[in-house]
């Protein structure tokens, strides 16, 4: 919400170019601690104030494993597919992944769009999953998020973390099946 209002008011300037506007509005993002084309993946350590969400359990999931370059061992890996199309307001999602790795890789894809009518020239949209074990142990809540320009047809944003969480490391092989997530839109 603070990067819309930041936005609306570098666009309302008079008189400045269209690099000028993208050179501000990008300026105004690296301020509040935006990258340039989102939030970059993460593991809260307190919950964000959400505006706008909705949550739900994955509908699908994947295990698997790929053999490491150069060693001869694997690494065992983790999905979790939303595939259900959702919208909040004016932020729409098609699909949702996430997959986490037994080294601490962990990796968000998904494909989304704004529709936005409104002045603003998009939102941050998305996604928040609750990682558990089977016995429900909760084991730490990631985030993903974009800035989605309005207008913008359905496509993809995917980005990938090493994290050290040693939690997730030592409980790898006791993950659930299925996963809470939840789209937001700020």
């Amino acid at each position: 919400m603070i990067v819309n209002v930041a936005s609306k008011l570098v666009s309302k300037l008079a008189g400045i170019e269209i690099e000028e506007n993208k050179e501000r509005d990008n300026f105004i993002k690296k301020s509040l601690g935006l990258a340039s084309a989102g939030i970059p993946i993460g593991r809260e350590h307190e919950p964000a104030g959400y505006i706008r969400w909705k949550a739900e359990t994955s509908d699908g999931s994947f295990q698997g494993s790929v053999a490491e370059p150069d060693e001869d061992t694997s690494l065992a890996w983790h999905e979790y597919l939303w595939t259900n199309r959702v919208s909040v307001d004016e932020c729409d999602w098609e699909q949702v992944r996430w997959r986490f790795y037994s080294n601490g890789l962990v990796c968000f894809e998904s494909r989304m769009s704004n529709t936005s009518g409104r002045l603003d020239n998009g939102d941050v949209q998305g996604h928040r999953i609750e990682l558990r074990e089977k016995s429900g142990l909760l084991l730490g809540v990631w985030i993903a998020g974009f800035f989605v320009r309005k207008d913008l047809p359905m496509r993809g944003f995917a980005t990938s973390y090493v994290d050290e969480h040693q939690p997730l490391k030592l409980h790898f092989a006791d993950l659930g099946a299925t996963q809470t997530g939840a789209w937001v839109c700020l």
